[in-house]
């Protein structure tokens, strides 16, 4: 297992870049032992809480962007996109098919292998009386990576953020040195084309795993001492043969996709525990492992505040006492130890912790299976398109207010300067007003949305519910 932590270390490192540190941007993050010690979250670089420096930096980033924005996604360079295992999804997903079918066997509580959510629920009864008997309908606006611009795909990777919060991102990964962040964030986006993300979001946990979401391998729930939402993961639940590689690879994107839904500025990363009692050498996955650390490095940037290792064996915090003085203290700061539940208790307060593992908080997971009508919304083209023009308006209000903004940055106009970037924090307001209004119509409703934690953009974990004692949450369509 020394090995997970060379390579955790290695995609930290990465993603900290310590050849491009600045002198000015950037240059006041605090350890996230010190943000969980003064009890605040360090907001130095995140949206709306810039230096000078910082929002001069940024309105560069947007120039060079705008520059760009009409041409094919294609022609424009950016860092290398190599798949973090040599699989071929393709011949890994012909297998999953064949073994499916000629010798099938059943993974966890009913889920057979390489079933997803939306066949579990037809053999349930799940089914809608109308829409052709379909929980989510047929998606059929992909991307040709041969025709798409920047600008389609750009405005499709910020979904409903605000503009700046992911080009921010890029800019921290790559400490503010604007071509490496640049590079970087063209990748990333290229990189969400490739994989069809924009499909995965439209069929939502309906087209995953069943036995990854029956099992709850890993999912959200409460938060830390400073806001992060919490990701439990549990390793003992899983095993490397119980699903294909592609659809671990759609779990993963799609989990990470959800979770931007439950992060909001000045809380843009999540506290994640790896559990891992009851761990043993089958549950080892490095092809998981690996995929999971090139999406936070170089997909999903800057999205994790913490990593307690829980319950962990004994000389895994030996082998990270090796290893971290080698990483930037701010990033080795990132991963802690607990071995019993005192040590979560440093970072999570009792009522938010789960009482399985020494808390107050009763909640144990459990799948809410889909509802039938609950993506209703999603077979009404008519709507669907008029969000989508309310958006581009609001699209290009933003980039309009944008272009005014690094127009009077360039002619020194320091008032002008202001005065823009006013406007452009209201105009963003409008565009996540827009895109969440769109949201509805090609996002399918998830297990947030079912146990009343997601409410028309709203995040209350108090919300949560029993379902094997009451009703499902009614949820904001």
């Amino acid at each position: 297992m020394s090995g997970l932590f060379k390579a955790i270390s290695r995609q930290m490192s990465n993603s900290s870049d310590l050849s491009a540190v600045s002198s000015a941007a950037g240059s006041g993050r605090e350890a996230i032992t010190t943000q969980f010690s003064k009890g605040r979250v360090d907001t130095c670089g995140v949206y709306r809480h810039l230096s000078p420096q910082e929002e001069n930096l940024l309105a560069d980033f947007w120039e060079k962007l705008l520059d760009d924005f009409d041409k094919p996604l294609r022609s424009i360079d950016c860092d290398p996109i190599a798949p973090p295992v040599d699989y071929d999804d393709e011949q890994e997903r012909k297998k999953a098919k064949d073994a499916e079918e000629n010798s099938p066997f059943e993974v966890f509580d009913g889920c057979m292998y390489n079933q997803t959510v939306a066949a579990r629920c037809k053999e349930l009864g799940v089914v809608p009386d109308k829409e052709g008997g379909e929980l989510v309908p047929a998606f059929a606006s992909a991307m040709d990576m041969g025709k798409v611009t920047l600008r389609e795909a750009f405005w499709a990777a910020i979904r409903e953020d605000h503009p700046d919060v992911l080009v921010l991102r890029f800019l921290r990964a790559r400490k503010w040195d604007l071509d490496k962040a640049y590079r970087m964030a063209i990748a990333a986006v290229k990189w969400r084309v490739t994989e069809r993300v924009q499909e995965i979001i439209w069929y939502g946990d309906t087209a995953n795993d069943a036995s990854l979401m029956w099992k709850g391998v890993s999912y959200a729930h409460g938060k830390d001492k400073l806001g992060h939402p919490i990701i439990w993961s549990g390793s003992c639940l899983h095993h490397q043969k119980d699903q294909s590689y592609p659809q671990l690879k759609r779990y993963l994107i799609w989990m990470m996709e959800t979770l931007r839904q439950l992060l909001s500025p000045p809380i843009e990363r999540v506290c994640l525990i790896m559990d891992l009692t009851d761990h043993s050498n089958s549950n080892m996955d490095w092809p998981f492992v690996k995929t999971f650390l090139k999406f936070l490095e170089a997909y999903y940037p800057e999205c994790l505040g913490i990593c307690i290792v829980y319950n962990g064996p004994w000389w895994f915090s030996g082998v990270w006492k090796l290893i971290s003085p080698l990483l930037d203290p701010v990033v080795a700061s990132k991963v802690q130890f607990a071995q019993k539940p005192e040590g979560l208790l440093k970072f999570i307060d009792a009522k938010e912790l789960l009482e399985i593992r020494g808390g107050k908080d009763k909640y144990v997971y459990k799948y809410a299976m889909p509802e039938p009508s609950e993506n209703k919304l999603m077979f009404d083209a008519e709507a669907r398109q008029y969000a989508a023009k309310k958006l581009d308006l609001a699209h290009d209000e933003f980039v309009r207010a944008t272009i005014e903004w690094t127009d009077s940055k360039e002619a020194g106009n320091d008032d002008g300067f202001a005065a823009a970037a006013t406007k452009r924090i209201e105009l963003s307001d409008l565009v996540v007003s827009a895109a969440c209004g769109l949201d509805k119509y090609t996002r399918a409703r998830h297990f947030y949305h079912r146990t009343g934690v997601l409410s028309g953009g709203v995040v209350d974990w108090t919300k949560v519910q029993e379902l094997s004692t009451s009703a499902p949450a009614k949820f904001d369509l």
